[in-house]
């Protein structure tokens, strides 16, 4: 059978991580997605890094691989007015353009909503931006997921008590938003099978955010109380339930074994913890540093391995502290083609993230690499546009494809 979205054209005017992650989906259930990028302004992501072998350029960040794995790309300068019709005609084409531009930017190039959609009445268009597109404080707000995650509350939340806020890793909001838009536009194709119509989804990175801190902000809404920062203590009400030091440099094991079942079968294990005191939740949690200490004096001189092994076994649980080395050698990714090889002309081969799902009765297409700046420009407008060559010259000698 085909890929669920087989058939199913997407126009990414998108950059950096939000916006092209979502289009990754798409192609990734089947869609044909066509990115529009020019040389004389790349997307940010291909300086980013990290680069095959630690040579930098355009052509050898992983991580735009990673993000825009089995796209087409034309190199289109939407700054011209020819350059913008080509867009508006590419959008003729499209079921679905996703855009992460700040909000206002595109409706001053009249590549907008409402542009689109006098054109073509069932375009289904997502913009994404830190505070969508509306309120008091949307317009002319821009920035990456570093501060969708200061305003959705996120930093302040995540550290040690007598410290500054260390914050989520890296621009998170640019890595949970996309899970919203993605929903959104399957949606909308639906609905779109029903009705016949388009429409227009707005997803504001912050609020997406928010979604993920609501027991933060039903704490202060309940009780007028603002939590703060407990640094690996786990939750007030769960114990023991936490990070723990292992052997070695730098290693950890997380542990939460506050359900009665899993701290009988702890106990069974660490027989330190048999105090009498130790016996309920609520003696666990009055007397938490204590029982942290014992069992970190446990776990401190064994490996994490072999700790996560054993207290698996016993029904308790436990999960290594990963690092990059560790997911890249974990046998269940392997086993499931969760990273899969790609070869580049630029820098040969390279390690990116396949499907993150499967489907048991659709194929998925392979994972194939991202494509270089303009790659595909000639074909697509050949193709898609029906552009003579001489015009495709014409436009290429005018700067309009660069």
């Amino acid at each position: 059978m085909p890929a669920p979205l087989d058939g199913v054209h997407v126009l990414d005017l998108s950059w950096v991580m939000v916006g092209p992650a979502s289009g990754r989906y798409l192609a990734d259930m089947g869609a044909d997605v066509i990115k529009v990028e020019s040389s004389k302004r790349i997307d940010p992501v291909r300086t980013l890094g990290p680069f095959k072998d630690g040579k930098t350029g355009p052509e050898r960040s992983v991580s735009y691989h990673n993000l825009n794995a089995g796209k087409r790309c034309v190199a289109i300068d939407i700054r011209r007015a020819e350059g913008r019709e080509l867009v508006l005609r590419l959008a003729d084409w499209a079921d679905v353009v996703l855009e992460s531009f700040t909000p206002g930017v595109l409706e001053t190039l009249h590549l907008g909503y409402s542009d689109l959609r006098q054109r073509n009445q069932r375009i289904i268009m997502a913009s994404t931006s830190l505070l969508g597109q509306t309120g008091p404080y949307a317009q002319g707000t821009s920035g990456v997921g570093t501060m969708g995650a200061a305003m959705s509350g996120a930093t302040y939340q995540i550290g040690w008590p007598d410290r500054e806020p260390a914050g989520p890793f890296g621009p998170w909001t640019d890595a949970v938003t996309p899970r919203f838009i993605v929903a959104s536009i399957l949606a909308a194709l639906h609905r779109r099978s029903l009705t016949g119509e388009g429409c227009y989804i707005d997803v504001a990175q912050a609020e997406a955010g928010i979604q993920f801190m609501l027991p933060a902000y039903y704490e202060y809404a309940a009780n007028s109380t603002i939590p703060e920062r407990r640094g690996v203590a786990g939750s007030r009400l769960h114990a023991p339930q936490g990070l723990y030091p292992c052997s070695g440099e730098d290693r950890w094991i997380a542990i939460d074994a506050s359900a009665p079942n899993h701290w009988d079968a702890l106990r069974a294990v660490i027989v330190e913890l048999c105090d009498a005191k130790f016996d309920t939740i609520v003696g666990r949690l009055r007397n938490r540093a204590e029982l942290e200490a014992a069992i970190a004096k446990w776990t401190r001189d064994q490996e994490a391995d072999a700790i996560e092994r054993r207290l698996q076994a016993a029904g308790v649980p436990a999960h290594v502290v990963s690092r990059s080395g560790d997911l890249a050698r974990d046998v269940d990714l392997r086993e499931a083609c969760h990273l899969n090889q790609i070869n580049d002309p630029v820098f040969g081969a390279a390690e990116i993230e396949g499907p993150r799902f499967s489907l048991d009765r659709t194929s998925l297409p392979p994972t194939r690499r991202g494509p270089r700046i303009g790659e595909h420009t000639k074909e697509v407008l050949a193709t898609v546009l029906g552009t003579s060559e001489t015009e495709i010259a014409r436009l290429s000698e005018a700067g309009v494809l660069a």
